[in-house]
């Protein structure tokens, strides 16, 4: 077999089926992280390694993810019955992936998820993840769906101001910024600066997040007054 130079191929064992199969995962060197966007997402240059972070079987169609907690025992059961005899048809994706590819292995990772009732800060990632793949597609209504399924599972995930926590109370006023609800939003922002328990780290990229959309707000009503347009 010729040596892949842009992927390499990753052996699994099917928590479900047990059948044992390969998939593809990117090289480290083909990819770099260029820009990260206001809710995380990563714009790469090279490559997208998050088309290939879930791994289905093509055997029995069980989609793993590295985050997945509930893999074992009676959750295997409720998996096999909400979800694997739900199931039309495996696909096997396990090879060179378009997004359309990747949108399909996280769905499939969702409803597994679903099956298993995972936490809702690991099924808002999912759809967050979900939401990037859309917005790389520029299809904006179904990106916009699963950022309102996000914002829902993560608003369900909070909990103390610890650094994960601080990152999910982020994203859930991030989200409602840019799903169109700035009253949330700014509710979201305000908790974060406001809060002396917060790090600084969080307080800043708040801080710099919520001014910078004042600043585009000021400037696009500015040049809208004027009728000056912008292309």
């Amino acid at each position: 077999m010729a040596f892949n130079i842009y992927y390499y191929e990753s052996s699994v064992d099917c928590n479900f089926c047990k059948k044992r199969f390969t998939t593809y995962k990117v090289r480290p060197n083909r990819f770099k992280i260029i820009e990260e966007q206001t809710d995380f997402m990563p714009i790469y240059e090279g490559l997208n390694p998050l088309l290939y972070e879930v791994a289905v079987c093509p055997h029995c169609g069980y989609a793993y993810h590295k985050s997945m907690t509930r893999t074992y025992g009676p959750f295997m059961l409720l998996i096999d019955e909400l979800y694997i005899k739900e199931l039309q048809k495996p696909i096997n994706i396990c090879k060179e992936r378009t997004i359309d590819d990747a949108i399909a292995s996280y769905k499939l990772a969702y409803l597994v998820s679903r099956a298993s009732m995972e936490e809702p800060l690991l099924m808002g990632n999912f759809a967050l993840k979900i939401a990037w793949l859309y917005r790389l597609k520029n299809e904006v209504k179904s990106e916009m769906h699963y950022l309102y399924s996000a914002r829902d599972f993560y608003s369900k995930s909070f909990a103390s101001n610890q650094e994960g926590e601080e990152r999910i109370q982020y994203l859930y006023a991030e989200i409602s910024l840019r799903i169109g609800d700035i009253a949330e939003a700014k509710k979201g922002f305000s908790r974060l600066i406001s809060n002396r328990n917060v790090s600084n780290k969080y307080r800043k990229l708040t801080s710099k997040r919520w001014e910078n959309y004042k600043y585009d707000e000021h400037t696009l009503r500015s040049n809208e007054s004027t009728g000056e347009i912008i292309n």
